[in-house]
């Protein structure tokens, strides 16, 4: 379930950073590193990376829906 304080915000540049910090934290870590590749994805990453995934689109979601209902009114 998303955190509704974030789901409240409307302001789609803080989305997008949201979403660029979160990757940088939890995702783009190793074995994903500065080069050309190629790299090895482990199932830890990729299953860190689903997870994170998920959060942001449940989040967009509470987002979308809250917008449309502002709009909608």
């Amino acid at each position: 379930m998303p955190d509704p304080a974030l789901a409240g915000k409307t302001d789609d540049k803080v989305w997008i950073a949201e979403s660029f910090d979160a990757a940088q934290a939890a995702v783009y870590q190793p074995p994903i590193g500065p080069g050309s590749g190629a790299f090895t994805l482990t199932n830890t990453y990729k299953e860190t990376a689903k997870a994170l995934a998920q959060q942001r689109v449940a989040l967009a979601g509470a987002r979308l829906g809250k917008a449309l209902n502002a709009e909608l009114k």
